[in-house]
């Protein structure tokens, strides 16, 4: 069953915080943030509104670091 907004729908909490972190990795505009949505009930990413705290921890930002280094060498050759 899909949301009547049209985004993707993550089942559990732990499932949309990797999801906003893989966003942080790879893409130019990431997500922010996320959301319970009141319509599906399932959680929403969005790149809207503050920041989440989660991506500000020094864990996770050394990954986000890392990953995106790793995801540059590897596009360099394709």
């Amino acid at each position: 069953m899909g949301c009547p907004s049209g985004k993707r729908g993550y089942f559990s909490e732990g499932e949309v915080q990797e999801a906003l972190i893989r966003s942080q990795i790879g893409f130019a505009r990431p997500a922010v943030n996320y959301y319970r949505c009141d319509d599906c009930g399932d959680y929403h990413l969005t790149s809207q509104g503050e920041r989440h705290p989660l991506l500000d921890e020094p864990d996770t930002r050394d990954r986000i670091k890392r990953e995106q280094w790793e995801q540059e060498w590897h596009n360099r050759f394709k």
